[in-house]
């Protein structure tokens, strides 16, 4: 985790784990244009080989099920992130297709979210050591004085990062923006994504 502030802003970057656990699950049953926003798959890839598993009539089913799970993380705190509730998945009642696959997969589920989470969180610590949150941070600091001038709130940044195949970012409201680990490494990218997100805090 990273955290940073200054005169009228404050910058957080992190991940979720609930999310990484959501995305390998969404790979592994093959579940495609699912979400808001719809992010690309995740690296390494995961093979979706629970497909084959999950019966033709309730394939919709499932999806609709995982968008309501990934619906609840966008919109949910730690309290409900760790209400995940293994091994029996209670707080899954109401979403038994997705219920049966988190059964049976949430051994090697757990595992590589784990692995991901320690990547991502010791990426996090080298774009800081890289100086890579500088740019966004005098995004928000010029922004801030700017909101200030017109006795506007502080600005607060939250960056989720997650491990995503392509260097992308995505706008949440309010404040939080779900981005691929890897982004801060180029420049060029990591600017033009986050410099109009920025303006959209005024």
């Amino acid at each position: 985790m990273y955290e940073s502030s200054g005169d009228g802003w404050s910058l957080s970057a992190k991940t979720n784990g609930q999310m990484l656990l959501a995305l390998y699950f969404r790979d592994l049953a093959g579940i495609q244009h699912a979400g808001q926003p719809v992010l690309c798959p995740v690296a390494p890839p995961v093979k979706p080989v629970a497909a084959a598993e999950v019966p033709e009539h309730s394939s919709a089913e499932l999806k609709q099920e995982w968008q309501q799970w990934w619906h609840r993380l966008l919109r949910s705190d730690a309290a409900i992130e760790a209400a995940i509730s293994p091994p029996d998945f209670h707080s899954f009642d109401d979403s038994p297709s997705l219920q049966r696959l988190l059964r049976a997969h949430y051994g090697a589920a757990f595992v590589w979210a784990r692995s991901r989470q320690i990547e991502c969180d010791a990426t996090t610590r080298d774009h800081a050591a890289a100086g890579r949150w500088s740019l966004l941070e005098e995004m928000l600091r010029e922004r801030g004085e700017s909101r200030a001038s017109h006795d506007g709130a502080p600005l607060s940044l939250t960056l989720v990062g997650l491990p995503l195949a392509e260097p992308r970012a995505w706008f949440l409201d309010p404040g939080t923006v779900l981005l691929s680990h890897d982004l801060p490494r180029h420049e060029t990218l990591f600017r033009s994504y986050l410099e109009p997100m920025v303006e959209l805090l005024a």
